[in-house]
């Protein structure tokens, strides 16, 4: 009697912990219901956020002449490089100094325009003159609302996207698509050149 009834347990007990044991170790990820309501209204369709505009710089009216041109650049078939950058700052001209030149000259497909900002409305132009770029990179001074002195002044946008830190580089593809956006100072041309090349891929 005490034997069948310690089978009887057994029987019972290996099972429980089979379940435990598949329960905490051996999920897998296709039968994981991750996020799930556990509300009265679980039955209600999740909704995803949508998309309405992914190319906000192609299709958000220019407040300037900079952006306007610009816009009309990325906006074109191919790829295009645009840089922020003012001749005054350290940083844009150690850039300048690290190979801009050779960057521009290896890419002889990609569009490349120096956006001069926070420079009081003044070009850059004879700047970048002075680190032989070749000519068909053109420079556009995006103008200030003031003394660019007084930071309040400075435009820190450009076609909607964000202009906090110079230099910055924008990278858009696709009629208008932003790619990378890389808006924190001093780049190496080698990751410049990594990021172009990962533009040009097709995914």
């Amino acid at each position: 009697m005490r034997t069948w009834i310690l089978l009887v347990a057994l029987c019972l007990a290996v099972p429980l912990a089979h379940a435990q044991q598949s329960n905490s170790g051996n999920c897998k990820a296709g039968s994981l219901n991750l996020g799930a309501p556990t509300t009265a209204d679980s039955t209600a369709p999740s909704k995803q956020a949508s998309v309405t505009n992914p190319k906000p710089a192609a299709t958000v009216p220019p407040s300037t002449d900079a952006e306007k041109y610009v816009q009309n650049v990325i906006t074109k078939d191919g790829l295009h490089v645009v840089h922020f950058w003012a001749p005054w700052c350290v940083n844009s001209r150690n850039e300048l100094d690290n190979g801009w030149a050779d960057l521009v000259a290896s890419n002889p497909n990609v569009t490349f325009t120096f956006v001069t900002v926070w420079n009081d409305g003044e070009r850059g132009a004879s700047t970048l003159d002075e680190y032989d770029l070749p000519d068909r990179v053109t420079e556009v001074t995006q103008p200030d609302l003031g003394p660019s002195n007084n930071e309040a002044n400075r435009r820190q946008s450009f076609l909607s996207h964000p202009v906090t830190w110079i230099p910055s580089t924008w990278i858009f593809h696709n009629n208008g698509e932003l790619a990378f956006a890389m808006n924190y100072g001093e780049m190496k041309m080698s990751t410049l050149q990594s990021l172009i090349d990962a533009t040009r891929t097709d995914w």
